[in-house]
This record gives structure tokens, sequence and C-alpha cells, in this order.
């Protein structure tokens, strides 16, 4: 019974406003996981930078040619030093997908916009990030987040691009 109802509910969403539940699922997830990165981060950094030096000074101890803890020591001081524009970026960026998928659920258009809009927006940081340090999983990231705007914008981003300028220009002749 509970798995025709997700079918269903899937369906209706799929008919009425061209969205996958998986899309749903997988934005608001991202945006939880993101979230509570920049959350953790802000509240246990201290602690998570230490227990890092500890881990990092044992494992160097018991072998100081090991890869990962070399690889380790290049990015995450890095990555704790500067931790105020991570933390913003995580928390606001993973808000901005848990509400852009709330909106989908709602069936508004501000919710495929917000998605579509971050993925634009992210994506050529994403592409530099992947030109400068090539690897997989960053490519099947991007590839997945273009794939999914693209399916947003119902595979026409000229349609999407005229109907949000539209919108942004009405709205400002109205607030004249």
């Amino acid at each position: 019974m509970r798995l025709t109802r997700i079918f269903t509910s899937e369906e209706k969403i799929e008919k009425e406003f061209h969205i996958s539940i998986y899309i749903l699922i997988y934005k608001f997830i991202l945006g939880v996981l993101e979230f509570s990165a920049g959350m953790a981060i802000a509240l246990f950094g201290a602690r998570i930078y230490q227990f890092y030096l500890t881990s990092l000074m044992s494992e160097l101890l018991e072998d100081p040619h090991d890869l990962l803890a070399n690889l380790s020591e290049k990015f995450v001081p890095n990555f704790l030093t500067h931790n105020t524009y991570i933390i913003l970026y995580l928390i606001i960026l993973g808000l901005a997908k848990m509400i852009g998928a709330i909106g989908l659920i709602y069936k508004k258009n501000w919710g495929v916009d917000l998605l579509v809009g971050l993925t634009v927006i992210m994506a050529p940081f994403q592409i530099i990030n992947l030109a400068l340090h090539p690897n997989l999983f960053d490519f099947i990231f991007l590839l997945v987040g273009l794939l999914i705007a693209l399916y947003l914008m119902e595979f026409r981003p000229g349609a999407w691009i005229s109907r949000v300028f539209k919108f942004s220009k009405g709205a400002s002749q109205v607030s004249d």
C-alpha cells in the first residue's frame, strides 16, 4: 500500500510539474548533507582539526611515506583555516537546495528557478576545479547536476531563460 502511494505521488508530480521524486530526494539530501557539514565545521571545527593533527602525527610516525596522510596534509589545514567562507558556503548552499526541493514539492516555479540558478552559478567553479584537478567523481557530480538542471528546464534552456527574465522584468515594472 505504501509503495503504491509513493509511485502514484511520483506520477502526479511528474505529470503536473515535470519533476521526478528522485530528483527531489537527491537535491534535498544533498542540501541536508551540505548544511550539516557546514554546521559541523562551525561547531566542532577546532576539535576536528585537533583530532586530525593527532591522527596525522601517529600515521606519519608509523609510515612517513603514507600517501593519504601526505595528500591530506596539503588541503586539510587550508580547508580548516579558511573555514568561515566554507561554513557560509555550505550552510547557504545547503539551505538553498533544501528550500528549492521543498518548492518543487509544492509545485512552485521559484523552486525550479532556485535549483537551476544554483547549478548555473556553481557550474563555472566546478568546471575550473575539474580542469585544475581532474577526477571521475567531480566529473560525474558536474554531469549529474547539469543533467538535472536540463531536466528541470524540460530540456529547453532558452524557454526557461526567457520565462525567468520576463518574470523578473514584470516584477520590476509592478514595483515601480
